[in-house]
């Protein structure tokens, strides 16, 4: 009796120990990854879903929140990434291609947790030269440091397909094909490192869309060079067909202005467009003939403008268009910043030169430029695309698409600008006046005689400003003895010593001119409209 007492209690004890120890062991063990358990389905056509389904024991050390790997790449690009932690849904991450599965707070540690990873491979196969189509997969397990136990791998297709050329080692069951995998936690049980898995299947059992090949990741990059090159090519031979300007030959000093060229219409066939300077030009030539006063205010942020004479035979058709838009009724005008007055004034004389000269001394060749511009907004688009989808592939994006995207994105917008400019040609007359313009140039800035007529200084004055090269003429001028000179000379003589001593070139007038400008016509406008771990 006492003997069955005493065997029984014992028996007791025992069961205790057994209880206790294991969970002691489970509380106090390493952490591991339990299981990595992989199941690839073929879908009809050849895409494959994939799912993962991890357990894992985690302490609080290489696994706190979760894990990351890297999915393989032989399967091409990946889609519908969804995940979940113990049954509730979390949001996979990515981070340099590798996929991060992670809670938000830490993981409660000594026990067991499951996660489980799906996404989708449009296209898996790479289709080979002998007609056959291979689908290859790197067991995802390999890639961890972190001890594990199992592993599997599981490949389904459907049941109305043929069955595909398996790999010799695994064992099928119907439709499926399975291969386990015991890892180091197994000691000396565990199988060697895990390769590669490869199937077959006839090509012509897939769809397209299913199949890769030595190529087919390049049509975006064919199309964004080929996008490139057509544009750049279009633009360079357009304008070696039409822009390019002649050959000027001989430029010989030129003591005279440009025959038949005002001082604003001097810049703009020379620069073949309308700038601040040529307004600037245009008020120092109104000044140098007396019909208007000219000052800057003391803070250099305001041009008043006096009106002296109501008309003048010698003004120019752009000087009387400034004109009458400056003071339109008025007798003194105030030009700061933000003054309407200024920008309908500069759009008066740009309108008016463009009526002068353009067609006359140069063309745009509008036809080349609209090519151009829409050359490059068709490129910018394509461009646009292939980055936004290489944006969707977060993780196997290619590298040669996105470089070649942000490529023709920039050469479609800039290129169609600069040969914007370029394409402007002069013509023959044009060509005759721009050898002019380079003589007088040549002679504001080579000469180095001393110029002392003051007549002739004044006259060439507004000109020597219109080719930035007033610094140079103002330099040269030695005109002391003003005895012989006209009362209207000596005047506008005395002005420009006063002004030059006070802002020490006309050239002060620009900022005024373009801040005027500028800020109207911006209120105008703005009115309008690593491979695999814990985490």
């Amino acid at each position: 009796m006492k003997d069955s007492k005493l065997i029984a209690v014992t028996s007791l004890v025992l069961l205790a120990v057994l209880a206790v120890t294991p969970a002691r062991g489970h509380d106090t063990g390493p952490e591991f990854i339990e299981s990595f358990d992989t199941m690839l389905d073929i879908e009809e056509g050849g895409g494959l879903s994939i799912r993962h389904v991890i357990d894992v024991h985690p302490h609080g050390d290489e696994i706190r929140r979760g894990l990351f790997f890297e999915p393989p790449e032989d399967v091409g690009p990946l889609s519908d990434f969804a995940a979940s932690l113990d049954g509730e849904p979390i949001t996979p991450e990515f981070d340099d291609g590798a996929v991060i599965v992670a809670s938000a707070e830490p993981l409660p540690t000594h026990r067991t947790h499951r996660f489980t990873l799906r996404y989708r491979a449009g296209s898996p196969w790479w289709l080979e030269s002998s007609g056959t189509a291979r689908l290859r997969w790197d067991p995802i397990v390999a890639q961890f440091e972190l001890a594990w136990r199992d592993a599997s791998l599981r490949i389904a297709w459907p049941e109305n397909a043929a069955r595909p050329e398996l790999p010799q080692v695994g064992t099928v069951d119907g439709n499926t094909w399975t291969r386990t995998f015991r890892g180091p936690l197994h000691g000396d049980a565990a199988d060697a490192p895990a390769g590669p898995v490869e199937l077959r299947v006839a090509a012509s059992t897939l769809q397209p869309q299913a199949l890769r090949q030595w190529g087919s990741d390049w049509p975006w990059r064919a199309l964004l060079v080929a996008g490139v090159l057509v544009l750049l090519g279009f633009l360079h031979g357009a304008w070696r067909a039409v822009g390019r300007d002649p050959d000027p030959g001989m430029i010989s000093l030129r003591q005279t202005p440009p025959d038949g060229l005002s001082p604003a219409s001097t810049r703009f066939v020379d620069r073949m467009g309308f700038d601040e300077t040529a307004f600037v030009a245009a008020l120092v030539s109104l000044r140098v003939k007396q019909v208007i006063a000219l000052s800057i205010d003391e803070d250099e942020e305001t041009l008043r403008l006096e009106r002296r004479r109501t008309s003048s035979s010698s003004l120019s058709p752009g000087e009387r268009a400034l004109l009458d838009s400056l003071f339109d009724g008025h007798d003194a005008v105030e030009l700061g910043a933000g003054d309407e007055r200024a920008s309908h004034a500069a759009e008066a004389l740009k309108k008016k030169l463009g009526e002068e000269h353009r067609g006359r001394h140069f063309i745009v060749n509008a036809f080349h430029r609209n090519w151009g511009i829409a050359l490059g907004l068709m490129l910018t688009a394509v461009s646009i695309v292939a980055l936004i989808v290489q944006a969707r592939d977060a993780l196997t994006p290619d590298p040669w698409a996105v470089g070649l995207g942000i490529t023709g994105l920039l050469a479609g917008v800039v290129a169609p600008l600069i040969y914007f400019e370029l394409f402007k040609a002069p013509t023959r007359a044009g060509t005759t006046a721009k050898g002019q313009i380079a003589g007088l140039k040549r002679y504001f800035e080579e000469a180095n005689t001393p110029v002392t007529d003051a007549a002739h200084f004044v006259k060439l004055l507004p000109y020597a400003v219109a080719l930035d090269c007033e610094p140079a003429w103002r330099d040269r001028f030695e005109g002391d003895d003003e005895s012989g000179v006209d009362r209207e000379t000596a005047d506008v003589v005395a002005w420009y010593r006063e002004f030059q001593r006070r802002h020490e070139s006309a050239g002060a007038i620009i900022p005024i001119i373009a801040g005027a400008t500028a800020a109207s016509s911006a209120t105008a406008s703005a009115g309008g409209g690593a491979s695999a771990g814990g985490v």
